[in-house]
């Protein structure tokens, strides 16, 4: 019963596709967020950016906090 059924490398190429999808949210985060501050520093306010994003303000708010924004930059 030890023996590999199906394509013996499905595990590992599901791994190699999860953590390329991993790199790619990473990616995409750290540029959303890149936008938002962009955009806060910009003169856009929190509320319109949620809009914008469909985040709520709370979440944008947090992240502005988190990145350590400013409207000065």
């Amino acid at each position: 019963m030890g023996g590999v059924t199906g394509d013996e490398n499905t595990l590992e190429a599901a791994a190699a596709v999860l953590r390329e999808a991993q790199a790619a949210v990473h990616t995409a985060r750290r540029n959303l967020t890149a936008a938002i501050v962009a955009a806060y520093r910009a003169g856009e306010s929190a509320a319109r950016i949620a809009e914008r994003t469909g985040a709520s303000v709370t979440e944008i708010r947090n992240l502005l906090a988190a990145a350590g924004a400013s409207r000065r930059g």
